[in-house]
């Protein structure tokens, strides 16, 4: 049976039921604030996450650019090889110069007078017949090398201080020799021979003999 204790005094329920739903309201806001530190530690890690893919992307296309940049470079560096010329080493070609004098017109002497084909110190003898008594006469050793220039000059053209006016001569000149000469075929007269020599003296010994 249930007792009032005064008459006239209300009814007072228990004050265990706010005590509880405080408290309660308290771990609830405790649960929440863990809750949403939680959701705040992930979203962190997928923030980054996500700056790290972001990087790391960057990174791979830089260096990506580079590495084409680079490229570029060694295409654009590139020069095709010169191509080397290998010049063979050209030899003199030996010319017959006493088929070349032939071309030009000479004759040896020895055709047109009674003349030794080889005249021992001067050698074999050509000449343009309508250049005598001057010349010049060509002279050529035994394998057809152009070893002198003779012109033949008359002592009585000089006694008359006479001019001569002679074709000129090729090639180089070593030495001159100038000696009389009593007269042979071909220059019957007394004259000089003014020899220039194109080569050494000791080349002479070609056309001695």
């Amino acid at each position: 049976m249930l007792r009032l204790s005064r008459a006239g005094a209300g009814f007072h329920p228990p004050s265990v039921g706010l005590t509880s739903m405080t408290e309660a309201d308290r771990l609830s806001g405790t649960v929440f604030q863990e809750q949403e530190n939680k959701d705040l530690a992930v979203i962190k890690r997928l923030a980054a996450a996500m700056f790290i893919a972001m990087l790391t992307t960057s990174t791979a296309a830089v260096n990506s650019s580079n590495a084409q940049s680079g490229e570029t470079s060694r295409v654009t560096a590139w020069h095709p090889r010169k191509h080397v010329h290998h010049h063979r080493k050209r030899t003199a070609k030996h010319v017959n110069q006493r088929k070349v004098a032939e071309a030009k017109g000479y004759k040896k002497v020895s055709s047109l007078v009674n003349f030794p084909a080889f005249f021992p110190g001067l050698g074999v003898i050509y000449v343009k017949p309508e250049t005598l008594p001057g010349g010049p006469f060509l002279s050529f050793d035994r394998k057809d090398r152009l070893v002198a220039t003779i012109y033949m000059i008359p002592v009585q053209d000089i006694n008359d201080h006479k001019k001569f006016d002679l074709s000129g001569f090729s090639g180089r000149s070593d030495h001159v020799t100038f000696y009389f000469n009593s007269g042979h075929p071909g220059v019957a007269m007394p004259h000089y021979h003014f020899v220039i020599w194109h080569v050494s003296k000791e080349g002479e010994a070609s056309v001695a003999k």
